[in-house]
């Protein structure tokens, strides 16, 4: 069966507070699926199968791993502007 096998499916997603379909879920403005796809959809279909058949096991596990932490992700993007700044002023 195709990727796209399921997208006609649509449920309330928890995180952001409306019905969404399949579609969305497996590719949210990302090229892996969204972090919650086995949370929200286990008792629907066999997505544990889905994602074997779709997605490499490093995809999976990345999928699956926990999120960064919000501060983490802060203190990232704060090196980096400092860090293009710089280099706009050695120009």
């Amino acid at each position: 069966m195709g990727i796209e096998e399921h997208d006609g499916r649509k449920r309330r997603c928890g995180m952001l507070g409306h019905e969404v379909g399949f579609a969305y879920c497996r590719a949210p403005g990302a090229e892996l699926p969204c972090r919650k796809i086995l949370d929200c959809w286990f008792e629907t279909f066999d997505i544990e199968a889905f994602l074997r058949e779709h997605y490499s096991e490093e995809q999976i596990a990345e999928v699956l791993a926990p999120p960064r932490p919000k501060l983490v992700s802060l203190v990232e993007l704060i090196q980096q502007a400092q860090e293009r700044a710089k280099g706009g002023q050695e120009e």
